[in-house]
């Protein structure tokens, strides 16, 4: 059973997984991870929305911003999906 670390958030983990909602996050390195706010969080090698991996989010520049925005030294993103437009959606549907 896993050890809740930050239920408010959705996250848990255990000496060796990280779990989103009760899911398995595979790949993820349960001893470097940590929250950054907004759903985001990261390891030293991914960055994750929500318990999905941000694609091609580098994690050692990646900061969020409030407001499920966030950028990292190439790109913006806006709930875990990069953006041409620095501003978010106004819709995500």
């Amino acid at each position: 059973m896993a050890h809740f670390d930050w239920p408010d958030f959705g996250y848990s983990r255990d000496p060796w997984n990280v779990y989103y909602n009760g899911r398995l996050i595979d790949g993820v390195s349960s001893t470097n991870f940590r929250l950054l706010g907004d759903g985001y969080a990261k390891d030293p090698w991914n960055v994750y929305f929500m318990g999905r991996r941000v694609e091609g989010a580098s994690s050692l520049s990646f900061e969020p911003l409030g407001g499920a925005r966030a950028i990292d030294a190439f790109d913006r993103y806006y709930c875990g999906q990069r953006l041409n437009d620095p501003f978010p959606p106004k819709r995500l549907f």
